[in-house]
């Protein structure tokens, strides 16, 4: 018998694959290192203070590029 995974865990599937209802795409925090030239624990900061959209599964986490590029405007990183 095959168990179905919950909403929660195929949503974010959804998001691994950068399928998003809205359009929005997701990157890894390794992409979003590259494009706010910012320390992995800076990001992890923001996250927490909810400035920038963002998400963990399977140990790694996952940001909302749009958040990001608006976060980079904000704060005038070049």
């Amino acid at each position: 018998m095959t168990q179905r995974l919950p909403k929660r865990i195929r949503c974010q599937s959804d998001k691994l694959n950068k399928i998003e209802n809205n359009g929005s795409t997701y990157i890894s925090l390794a992409e979003a290192i590259k494009h706010l030239f910012l320390h992995e624990s800076t990001i992890r900061y923001h996250i927490i203070r909810r400035r920038i959209r963002a998400f963990k599964s399977g140990g790694r986490w996952y940001l909302n590029l749009s958040d990001v590029e608006a976060f980079k405007k904000l704060y005038k990183i070049e």
